[in-house]
């Protein structure tokens, strides 16, 4: 039942424009949400522990506002997600 939950969402986001710059962002976004923990009220946020452990799996080294993107990124997925 979570599991469709998490589909339902990511099929709910409108896709959105940005510059291919920052598909490397979009892809590692992707990469570390697929692994986000979920419960019956919905996705939990991507925690630093998470993330560190994916920079570490990876050897991706993203800098100090590459990880805010992508905490705002992870912000914006469960405000959508959340919305019914």
């Amino acid at each position: 039942m979570i599991e469709n939950r998490s589909i339902d969402a990511r099929e709910k986001l409108e896709p959105i424009e940005y510059d291919e710059c920052l598909q490397y962002i979009w892809r590692w976004f992707c990469q570390v949400s697929k692994k986000r923990q979920y419960s019956e009220a919905g996705p939990g946020p991507i925690t630093f522990t998470e993330l560190l452990a994916w920079v570490e799996l990876t050897r991706n080294n993203p800098e100090a506002w590459e990880v805010e993107v992508l905490d705002r990124l992870d912000s914006i997925f469960i405000s959508e997600s959340l919305k019914k």
